[in-house]
């Protein structure tokens, strides 16, 4: 497997496909997940269980976006970006039995609610509540 990893890139067109995506997930990276995180409401993590919300279409298109930014957060573990961060966001998006508990335990982690604080302070949201 390694052996086959290598060999790819080895390849220079996948260096710069893999270049390329690392820019554009950057940039992604920094312009969504801040709104995003801004959008929350102030007492999010004190919610027992945030209300489901929006059409059948609107939450299968929430998922699909939900996914592809998990995996882009794992990526970008590995490669430049807010890998953190966009996994978060994507964890967010995706619906799952016991995500709001998931989520309500990762955020309440004193560095990751300082960051997610200040990000929400850039954008005139007020810090979440906990």
């Amino acid at each position: 497997m390694l052996h086959t990893l290598s060999s790819w890139l080895s390849h220079p067109e996948v260096n710069w496909c893999v270049g390329i995506f690392s820019v554009l997930a950057v940039l992604a990276s920094l312009v969504l997940v801040p709104r995003f995180l801004a959008k929350l409401p102030r007492g999010y993590l004190r919610q027992a269980q945030p209300p489901a919300h929006g059409s059948m279409a609107r939450r299968i298109l929430r998922n699909v976006l939900g996914v592809f930014l998990v995996l882009l957060g794992v990526a970008m573990l590995l490669l430049p970006g807010q890998g953190l961060l966009t996994l978060l966001v994507g964890v967010l998006l995706v619906d799952f039995p016991g995500k709001h508990g998931l989520v309500v335990r990762g955020l309440s982690r004193p560095k990751v609610l300082s960051l997610v604080n200040k990000l929400r302070a850039r954008h005139g949201a007020p810090p979440l509540e906990t």
